[in-house]
Parts: structure tokens; sequence; C-alpha cells
């Protein structure tokens, strides 16, 4: 049943909700400048591939579950660059050290279960001059907010795959070694609360 659930209806369901007008705009913002050979982390159904500017020279698309690749299909034809599908976890990826030049999360990070190690591969594969760009959704400032979130990510994390609502995404970041160029805080428009307080930039190894 959690299988038919996380492949089968969860997909349709985020697919959905994450063409919202205010995520969908921050794909944009996020994504022009990226260029290069890239890996995306959680590449879900491929929203992100119109928002890629014309310096990438290639693509490879990580996701671990299955049911993405369906809804994935029909924008990865459409792509401008190459991208090769690869379904594998973040947290252990079969790249090269020092070979990519950037990595894109969107997302992503709510719901890796062990998130350190993820960033650890990230930081891994990056070339030396290479950056993250990520966009997520994380813990509120408001702590009465954040309360509600820390109550709320174990249903969260059953009815969303995995998805926690109190991680601190620029926290975590730093931890893992990178350094911030460029970060920012906004919320998201007609989401609720709890999902609402977004971390975006992009970091150097």
């Amino acid at each position: 049943m959690k299988t038919l659930y996380s492949q089968k209806i969860f997909p349709v369901i985020l697919d959905h909700v994450m063409q919202f007008d205010s995520l969908m705009a921050a794909r944009k913002k996020l994504l022009t400048d990226v260029a290069g050979d890239v890996v995306e982390v959680g590449f879900g159904t491929g929203l992100n591939l119109p928002f890629y500017g014309e310096g990438v020279l290639s693509l490879t698309a990580v996701d671990p579950n299955p049911g993405m690749n369906r809804l994935a299909e029909p924008r990865i034809a459409q792509a401008k660059f190459p991208v090769m599908h690869r379904q594998l976890s973040a947290e252990k990826m079969p790249f090269e050290t020092d070979s990519v030049d950037a990595v894109v999360s969107t997302w992503t990070l709510c719901s890796i279960p062990d998130v350190n190690a993820a960033l650890a591969e990230m930081r891994r594969i990056l070339k030396p001059t290479g950056s993250l760009y990520l966009v997520e959704h994380g813990l509120s400032p408001n702590r009465q907010l954040a309360k509600w979130q820390n109550r709320l990510t174990p249903v969260q994390k059953v009815v969303a795959d995995g998805c926690h609502l109190n991680r601190d995404i620029k926290k975590i970041v730093e931890e893992a070694g990178f350094e911030w160029v460029q970060c920012e805080h906004f919320n998201a428009q007609k989401l609720p609360n709890i999902f609402s307080w977004m971390t975006l930039g992009h970091a150097k190894k």
C-alpha cells in the first residue's frame, strides 16, 4: 500500500502542488544562471527543465522514486540539452569526485532521510569551482509556527513521502561545509504557513 501511494498517487499530487505560481517563479530565479554539466538531485517530475539557461551542457537527473519517471518523460523529451535519468539516492551517488559544475536541489532536502550524507555527496562531486543551487521550505523563524512544524512533521513524513517540515536549511548547508554566495528567505504565496518559509540561493564548495 505504501509503495502504491508513493509511486502512483503521490507523484501526481506533487506535480500539481509544485506548479503554484510562487514556486515556479522561484525556479526561474534560481536556475537562469546554472551552467555546465549539472546534477539535479530530486528531479521529480521534471518541472525545472524549462527554466535552465542556454549555458547548461548536460543534466543528470537523480531521483529514487520510479513513480516520478512517467510524469517526467514528456518534459525530458522536450529538453534543450541531453538529460540522463538515474534512479538513485542522493546519499550515495556513483559520480566521480570533483566532476560536475553545479548541483541543483529544489524542494528535495526536506525529504532525504540522511540529509547530511546527501549534502556531503553533493559537495564531493562538485568541482572546486562548482556551486550548489537550491530552494527549499523549512523551519520558520516564528517560534509558534516552528512548534507546529515540529509537531506535524511525523504526520507529514507519512503523507508526503518523507518530507520534513522542520529542517533548518541554511544551517544544515553551512554545517555541510558550503559557503553561501547568495541566500535569501521568503514566504511563498498561497501555501499554508507551515510550508511557506523558503530558503533560496547558491553556495560554493
